[in-house]
């Protein structure tokens, strides 16, 4: 899950602690997964903050032709918001990243 940025970034950072392309390692994307109601309502804000960070730009473009692969949640969504809830949110998600994405 992906609440806050830093979540992400662990990831990255884990990633090159361990020494990602060590015996050849194929080099795995790194997927924020917005599912609870609460990480699709800022999950904008959340993609915002880290494509402002030169350096995770820098990564993702290197290791995936500068795109950023998202998943927006759906099951852990509707046992928190509800169904109709959960749809809305991640349809608004949907649109607010389109325009993170844009800019």
């Amino acid at each position: 899950m992906a609440s806050n940025p830093s979540y992400i970034l662990a990831v990255v950072f884990l990633q090159q602690t361990i020494g990602e392309n060590k015996n050849n390692a194929k080099v795995l994307p790194v997927v924020p997964l917005f599912e609870t109601l609460n990480d699709l309502e800022n999950s904008d804000k959340t993609m915002d903050a880290l494509l402002s960070i030169n350096v995770y730009r820098e990564i993702i473009s290197s290791k995936q032709s500068e795109q950023q692969e998202i998943m927006i949640g759906y099951p852990d969504s509707t046992k928190n918001a509800g169904i109709l809830s959960a749809s809305w949110a991640q349809y608004v998600a949907q649109e607010k990243l389109m325009v993170v994405a844009q800019k």
